[in-house]
């Protein structure tokens, strides 16, 4: 049952930083990570361990990545609308 919420809450994680991509909306897609940049380093230096820094650094680095995803599919789509537009004002 533990690692079916874990999956729930990754999950969740990952669809509110792509959201916030698709939105372009910057400064709160920073807070995921910022938080969870910050919650690793407090359980690296409480547990004083350097093993969570790695998994810490992994998992900010794949948030950023979806969050670039979501963003450039946004632009993408905005841009093959503007064409559609465009081709459609031509006529």
């Amino acid at each position: 049952m533990r690692a079916f919420i874990i999956l729930v809450i990754t999950f969740a994680i990952l669809a509110t930083q792509f959201y916030w991509g698709v939105r372009k909306k910057k400064i709160i897609g920073a807070i995921i990570p910022l938080v969870m940049t910050a919650l690793f380093i407090t359980i690296s230096f409480l547990e004083k361990t350097a093993e969570y820094a790695i998994t810490g650094i992994i998992s900010v680095v794949a948030i950023i990545i979806v969050w670039f995803i979501g963003y450039f599919k946004s632009a993408k789509y905005e841009k093959s609308e503007i064409d559609k537009m465009k081709a459609k004002d031509i006529q």
